[in-house]
């Protein structure tokens, strides 16, 4: 079966799209309107409304038989967007009605995104420290409080547990609450304050010193310096390295892939990178360890992670293993009319010389046929070819360890799924992301033009990683620093 992940995940895509225009004025015959003036409660029902009918008519989980549920949860995350929608009174109660639309889905590939530029934005706040979650617990990593010091656990805020403040406070706006790599990614949301008029701002916390002693303080909430950002710039993954195979130690081999979505320059990167790999493979057989780096990656296309894994353990066995997993997986294309124009316009986009341009255009094709048909889904049946049984077990048997970050979802799940094929594999870090069985969204923008609407368009059926499933790590690594330096220390040490 053919497999080719199309678009950038969720997170990074949140990161990078803007309505159309990022001015706080609007024209209105000849005059402007300010930001005071925008009816944002309007805006965001109708952004709401919006959003839930558009994924009435296309996203595959409304005729999914495997998941009858869909269509109650959809109207829930209706109504609850509704409830906020309707208090809505600035650009941040619209950004949370949008929030909540999506986080009652619980699902990263589905629901909507406000894209509102920063100029819309209030300045983010924050009590003089900011903190990450790692492993169980809420740390500070930075202070400029003389009374607080990295590291420093918070126990409660305002007579309540972490834990559950992270579940009504946090995880009510952003992310999916059962999923351990969601608190490692949004844990940090919890004390800054971005403007939500539905939150406010703590007012006390007690923390607990390495030692076991335990302090409280009074928390005074001003606008952060924009230094700290640079401050916090390793908190979330440490450092971003560039693509390539590095030796930070003589029998320790680095391969780092901080994106499986990549530009022209990291395209190239890759092809270095693999040719290194190839000519250095004897080292590779020989080496101590050899670090699969998947700090800051948020997904792509698969097909790097798949040439990585048959250029260190062989392409016929990768090849095979890979069948074996995947032997009866189908993917289910939503064949509505949106979804189809959409494909249709991925494939216009694509050069012909392209390897992948003839089974998109097949895709599209047998799409438009299911349409016409009214039919809601092509099903594309994996392919009947089975790949030889290799001769040998894959020689490559140096231990492996993948270091995965807490957002890891998407092309980079469908890494760990290849990786993971191979005994010598462990993954070290976080626990990862989780996918739903609905895959490669595209994005369509409300009618505020403040927010876009995520429509998966495929469903995948029998895929041995089941919806919500997520990887444990082999070897936890729940230290404050994510920097390589660390990582490599760490990684000597085993």
């Amino acid at each position: 079966m053919k497999r080719l992940t199309l678009y950038l995940s969720l997170i990074f895509t949140a990161l990078n799209f803007s309505p159309f225009g990022v001015n706080l004025c609007r024209a209105d015959e000849g005059r402007t309107v300010t930001h005071s003036e925008i009816n944002w409660s309007e805006l965001a029902i109708k952004d709401v409304e919006a959003a839930y009918q558009l994924s009435v008519i296309n996203h595959p989980g409304m005729h999914d038989v495997r998941n009858p549920g869909f269509a109650k949860q959809l109207e829930k995350a209706k109504q609850e967007g509704l409830k906020l929608a309707v208090k809505a009174h600035s650009s941040q109660g619209f950004a949370a009605a949008i929030a909540r639309f999506r986080t009652v889905l619980q699902d990263g590939h589905a629901g909507a995104i406000d894209t509102l530029p920063s100029e819309l934005k209030p300045q983010r706040s924050w009590p003089g420290f900011s903190t990450v979650w790692r492993g169980d617990a809420l740390k500070v990593y930075y202070s400029e409080l003389d009374t607080v010091a990295k590291g420093d656990k918070l126990v409660s805020c305002d007579n309540t547990a972490i834990n559950t403040l992270l579940v009504e406070r946090v995880f009510r706006y952003y992310g999916e609450v059962e999923q351990p790599g969601s608190w490692w990614n949004h844990g940090w949301r919890l004390t800054i304050d971005d403007g939500n008029p539905f939150l406010s701002p703590l007012e006390s916390c007690t923390f607990e010193k390495a030692d076991g002693s335990v302090y409280s303080l009074k928390l005074n909430w001003r606008i952060r310096p924009d230094d700290v950002s640079g401050k916090l710039k390793h908190a979330y993954n440490g450092d971003k390295l560039p693509i390539e195979l590095n030796w930070p130690l003589k029998d320790i081999a680095w391969i780092s892939m901080p994106t499986y979505a990549p530009n022209e320059q990291q395209q190239a990167d890759y092809q270095t990178m693999l040719s290194a790999i190839e000519q250095q493979h004897d080292k590779l057989m020989q080496a101590k360890a050899v670090v699969l780096d998947l700090r800051h990656n948020q997904g792509g296309s698969s097909m790097w992670s798949e040439q990585i894994a048959s250029a260190l353990w062989g392409s016929e066995q990768f090849k095979y293993g890979r069948y074996e997993l995947h032997k009866n997986t189908q993917v289910w294309w939503r064949a509505s009319k949106g979804n189809t124009d959409y494909f249709g316009d991925v494939v216009a986009s694509y050069d012909k010389a392209s390897p992948w341009y003839q089974w998109l255009k097949t895709t599209h094709e047998s799409m438009q046929a299911a349409y016409e048909k009214g039919e809601h889904f092509y099903v594309e049946i994996p392919a009947a070819e089975q790949p030889a049984l290799p001769k040998d077990a894959s020689k490559f048997t140096t231990p492996v360890y993948v270091i995965v970050p807490g957002q890891c979802a998407s092309a980079c799940l469908d890494a760990l799924d290849s990786f993971k094929l191979f005994a010598n594999t462990q993954l070290v870090g976080a626990p990862s992301s989780t996918d739903s069985t609905y895959m490669e969204v595209r994005l369509e923008t409300l009618p505020s033009g403040f927010a876009k609407v995520i429509l998966p368009i495929k469903l995948y059926v029998n895929r041995p990683r089941e919806k919500g499933f997520y990887y444990q790590p082999d070897i936890q690594f729940n230290e404050l620093e994510w920097t390589t330096q660390a990582l490599v220390k760490m990684i000597a040490e085993l």
